[in-house]
């Protein structure tokens, strides 16, 4: 005890006896605000902590560990998580709780890109003239508020109500409230309204930051989402306006030596390396096919044949070999038996649960760091705007025509070439439904790109599609898939994380969670 006491008193007087000039100075080898936001460059640099958060595996990456956008998938009727540990397994399975890691981690990974934005927005303006320009320092506030907004939509379509922090605080504000989702919706749409024109046109900006072209598509999105329809079809249309052009090849879209191309809007970027960020999410086990997630049957089933009928009616689908004869699109997103993998018929029954995996996004060449891809992840590209504003101009009762011309430029693409969408399609197998039909058309051209459950959430069938349909149609047929429940309103609404709430009293757990 008398040792304690002693070390104690020789560090106070070695305190005291530090002049108070030693004890204020900066750090020599870490950033601070004190020693940053000094130059354009400082800026930037900022700038990037912005888009680099967007990587994370809570956001727009993922693997068998973390629960990113693309794992959502697996949480609809696309897709199954195997592994029952895996984050969006138990939400899945309409097991989650207030304590779930996937939506914990989720909600810390959008406050950390908010707050990374927050800061960009509120220091730049402060830089002066003399170390910014005035255009350089709009477009840089106008990308960080789009990234604002991008993170911002996320969580107004999943959490709905959330602390909306639109600037920097002090520990006396950290405590904040929720927001209800029509506040955040109405701040995000009018934020990036009043700055997306201080965006770049398409090809003045470094491959991977937000040009016009994305910010328009994500003003058209926010809108889709939100039932805005006139104003959904009205961004898309300045998307499309902007010169932008499908990837004639669909399958070699989504391979990284094709990633720089007039398709891609706006992508979030990784690289290979041990400096890098490499693409988690195309990760799978040495040379076999991604398995820890299977695609459902009841999505390789969706893919047409190539006389423009269903699987049931068509003479030339093909058991033994399911992606002769279909609608190029299912070959280049799933991977089926005997389909090509690393150059040699794939027995995928043998290698997964379902017989179908992934092809999309998932590297063949590489087997050396299975979690450490090329690929870039697309957030937005022309073939989805085209989706949105023909789903957007459905919903608004629109003469089928221009529907149907929006539609057929997907199917026209070189390397698909499927039978125009038409009346008799639709009428057939659709029930008339020009909005189904769209729907349909947006699965299968979309699939394994992170949007279809926020698509069944909207739509309101998430219950009909990824559990009623599941559990009757293929769980009773594969006895390996986990069951799954509906917790009703609960599932619907992601609950806020309890080890938030437990830090912020001003938090309020959402009323279907309490």
């Amino acid at each position: 005890m008398n040792r304690i006491y002693l070390i104690l008193f020789l560090v106070t007087i070695f305190l005291a006896g530090c002049s108070e000039e030693y004890l204020d100075r900066n750090s020599l080898t870490e950033l601070a605000d004190e020693n940053f936001w000094t130059t354009q460059a400082d800026a930037e640099m900022a700038l990037a902590g912005c888009y680099s958060n967007l990587q994370s595996a809570n956001i727009y990456d993922s693997d068998p560990w973390a629960g990113g956008t693309v794992r959502w998938d697996y949480m609809s009727d696309d897709g199954w998580i195997r592994w029952s540990w895996m984050q969006g397994g138990a939400m899945s399975r309409g097991e989650h709780s207030t304590n779930d890691g996937l939506t914990t981690n989720f909600w810390k990974s959008c406050y950390q890109s908010i707050v990374r934005c927050n800061r960009v927005i509120e220091t730049v303006p402060t830089l002066g003239a003399d170390v910014i320009s005035e255009t350089t320092e709009k477009q840089i506030i106008a990308e960080a508020k789009f990234v604002r907004a991008l993170v911002y939509n996320l969580m107004s379509m999943t959490f709905e109500n959330a602390p909306l922090i639109t600037k920097l605080q002090t520990v006396e504000e950290a405590e904040t409230p929720v927001s209800q989702k029509s506040e955040i919706v109405d701040f995000i749409l009018t934020d990036l309204e009043d700055c997306v024109e201080d965006l770049p046109m398409p090809g003045e900006a470094e491959w991977g930051r937000a040009t016009k072209g994305a910010g328009y598509a994500l003003l058209a999105r926010i809108n889709l989402y939100n039932e805005n329809w006139t104003q959904a079809a009205s961004w898309s249309q300045k998307v499309i306006d902007l010169g932008y052009s499908l990837y004639p090849d669909f399958q070699g879209l989504f391979q990284n030596a094709n990633e720089i191309n007039d398709e891609v809007i706006f992508p979030v970027r990784f690289m290979r390396g041990p400096d890098e960020d490499g693409a988690n999410f195309a990760g799978y086990w040495g040379t076999a096919v991604k398995n820890y997630e299977e695609v459902l049957p009841n999505l390789a089933n969706d893919y047409f044949c190539t006389d423009g009928k269903i699987i049931s009616e068509s003479a030339l689908y093909n058991t033994d070999m399911p992606s002769e004869n279909r609608d190029p699109r299912f070959d280049a997103s799933i991977l089926s038996k005997n389909a090509i993998w690393r150059g040699t018929p794939l027995n995928t029954f043998s290698k997964t649960t379902t017989g179908y995996a992934q092809r999309k996004y998932m590297e063949e060449e590489n087997s050396e760091n299975h979690f450490d891809a090329e690929e870039d992840f697309y957030v937005f590209r022309l073939g989805e705007v085209l989706l949105m504003k023909a789903e957007a101009l459905a919903e608004s009762g629109t003469a089928p025509t221009e529907v149907f011309a929006l539609i057929n430029q997907l199917r026209d693409r070189e390397s698909v070439q499927m039978p125009h969408v038409d009346q008799t399609e639709v009428d057939n197998y659709f029930g008339g439904s020009l909005v189904d039909m769209v729907r349909h058309e947006r699965r299968i051209e979309t699939a394994f790109e992170g949007l279809r459950y926020l698509d069944l959430k909207r739509w309101g069938i998430l219950k009909e599609r990824a559990i009623d349909y599941y559990m009757t149609y293929e769980r009773p047929n594969n006895g390996k898939l986990s069951d799954r429940y509906w917790l009703g309103p609960q599932q619907l609404i992601w609950p806020i994380p309890q080890s938030e709430i437990d830090v912020n009293p001003s938090l309020v757990q959402h009323l279907v969670w309490q």
